[in-house]
């Protein structure tokens, strides 16, 4: 068989097989372009509409009908950009949250359903194949450069995104600045601590991806009326377009949000251009230390931010 052929079956068996191209989603009254909608909307705080364009690749007048409905039924809502007063954000309501988390779960279930049926090491060999596919696919695609447009920002947590800033510390700080598995170690068991504390109104996570992939990671841990900046990480390919001012915008806006009056982290030396970007923002060093903590001798910082 042929790799058209082949591609064509597959599409057939696959759209039959998960009924999504139905007129409505999961029984809802949402059609698969609302759903889209919906979905990226709940993973930013708040997005203009000319990104959900750039992102969903839909036409501007079909997306504006779709949101005006939105609107409508009282699962979005308008505010006012931050940065700019000319542009008028998108968000999602309490209503339009809750509709989300519904539909986010009957699609978990109704995955679980389609290969309850397989044993745990077929589904890994099954998630494997998919992710082998996708990535030959998106290899066949013209290259282009990435751009913030592009990059989607959740605050919420799913299966895998702990796991993800464990493994991307590990190998980054091992590959660029020679760390050693005790850092690996350290990073594990301060997520246990957030994990066991987390109260989603006093601590924050921002997830970012692209095409479904996880690529960058941000932090914030509460710690009374100060709150802690951990685990900041961009993949490589993302560095330079603007993401990691965007985070620390993010950042800054949640701590006078809710109210906290400092913020603090600690780096080490050899990290100077995420030095640079805390400073550009407001904090200021504070403390530093000798250590040979993480396999290497280096210099621990402490910057600190007064609100």
């Amino acid at each position: 068989m042929s790799t058209i052929t082949q591609i064509r079956s597959f599409n057939r068996f696959y759209t039959n097989f998960l009924g999504l191209l139905n007129r409505h989603i999961l029984d809802s009254t949402l059609s698969l372009s609302e759903s889209r909608i919906l979905y990226e909307l709940a993973q930013q705080e708040s997005i203009p509409a000319s990104q959900l364009v750039s992102t969903l690749q839909m036409d501007k007048g079909y997306l504006s009908r779709i949101l005006r409905r939105f609107e409508k039924e009282g699962y979005i809502q308008k505010i006012t950009s931050a940065h700019d007063k000319r542009v008028q954000n998108i968000c999602l309501s309490s209503k339009g949250k809750s509709l989300f988390k519904y539909l986010n779960t009957q699609s978990e279930r109704q995955i679980d359903n389609y290969t309850r049926h397989l044993t745990e090491t077929e589904k890994e060999h099954l998630a494997k194949l998919l992710a082998e596919a996708e990535d030959l696919l998106i290899g066949s695609q013209p290259a282009s450069p990435n751009t913030l447009a592009d990059i989607s920002i959740r605050t919420h947590l799913v299966a895998g995104d702990l796991g993800f800033v464990i493994r991307s510390h590990g190998e980054l700080y091992q590959q660029e600045y020679g760390f050693g598995t005790a850092f690996e170690q350290y990073v594990a068991k301060g997520l246990v601590e957030f994990s066991d504390q987390y109260d989603p109104d006093r601590n924050r996570v921002w997830v970012c991806e692209h095409q479904g992939k996880r690529i960058g990671f941000l932090l914030l841990m509460d710690r009374g009326e100060a709150a802690q900046l951990r685990y900041f990480f961009i993949d490589n390919s993302y560095r330079g377009v603007g993401l990691g001012k965007k985070l620390m915008q993010l950042y800054i806006d949640f701590l006078k949000e809710k109210g906290y009056r400092s913020s603090y982290l600690w780096t080490t030396h050899e990290l100077t251009a995420a030095a640079s970007l805390y400073r550009r923002h407001g904090f200021q060093l504070v403390e530093e230390k000798p250590s040979t903590d993480f396999g290497k001798a280096l210099i621990e910082q402490k910057y600190e931010l007064r609100l």
